[in-house]
């Protein structure tokens, strides 16, 4: 297993392999890095980014067995698919910010996959090839989500996804990780909103790779975020949200009002 995570310091970025509270600087194209002749950086000094660069975030749904039974659905032969743009992209620590003219902003637990090389209809026996490792992803959805179906009868459910900051990922990505049994939780101001394993999704790692690559190609640093559980509640102002996936981390970010 590696810990592979993306550093800002005064001056400079790079991507890093973090060793206890050490990093160790990389240099090589994504996902094939190797180890720089650089100075150890120690985690407590630098700032973490998002992991990724990604040219586009898949968000897949629905992909709870237990969503699903709640609200009187059946299993879909397929899931959904929403394209968050790179626009998305948000940082650990950094601002999620509430638009004035939505009726909720929801932040949403997911294990993200995230995408090593080029992958383009590859088939599900094959997808691990592609697979670089795993990381949290905040999916925040704009969109009233009190009752099973307001949210998907609303325009909000084509463009619910896109607003700037909407994808916080990290705080880095874990490889060689058995994703099919981890504890995942959301919490607002310490409160659990959602807590459920990732072995009550419908559609595996390896399924959603086969799928989305033959709808488009993924390139190195994409994400497909897998689907959230139960427990969809909206933000506010000065809140603090906890994205924790067991065997990865905790994904901080802070509400706070569009200003």
């Amino acid at each position: 297993m590696a810990i592979y995570l993306r550093y800002e310091t005064p001056g400079a970025t790079g991507y890093g392999e973090l060793v206890g509270d050490e990093i160790h600087p990389l240099e090589g194209e994504f996902g094939q890095w190797r180890r720089a002749a650089a100075p150890l950086l120690r985690l407590a000094d630098v700032k973490l980014l998002a992991p990724v660069t990604p040219s586009k975030i898949i968000a897949i749904g629905p992909n709870s067995r237990m969503g699903l039974a709640e609200a009187k659905m059946p299993i879909p032969e397929h899931p959904m698919y929403w394209t968050k743009p790179a626009s998305c992209l948000n940082h650990p620590e950094g601002v999620i910010e509430i638009p004035s003219d939505v009726p909720a902003v929801n932040p949403e637990v997911e294990l993200g996959i995230v995408i090593g090389k080029r992958a383009k209809q590859v088939k599900r026996e094959n997808a691990q090839e592609y697979i670089l490792g795993y990381t949290c992803v905040n999916d925040v959805t704009a969109g009233d989500f009190s009752t099973p179906t307001s949210f998907m009868s609303s325009p909000f459910f084509v463009y619910g996804k896109t607003y700037d900051g909407f994808a916080p990922i990290g705080p880095w990505i874990v490889t060689n990780i058995d994703p099919s049994n981890l504890h995942r939780e959301c919490r607002v101001n310490g409160e659990v909103r959602q807590s459920q394993s990732t072995s009550d999704q419908i559609f595996s790692p390896e399924v959603l790779v086969e799928l989305v690559s033959h709808v488009g190609t993924l390139l190195p640093g994409d994400v497909i975020s897998t689907g959230s559980p139960p427990g969809v509640m909206p933000v506010h102002h000065g809140d603090v949200v906890e994205i924790e996936i067991e065997g990865i981390g905790v994904l901080r970010n802070h509400a706070r009002n569009r200003s």
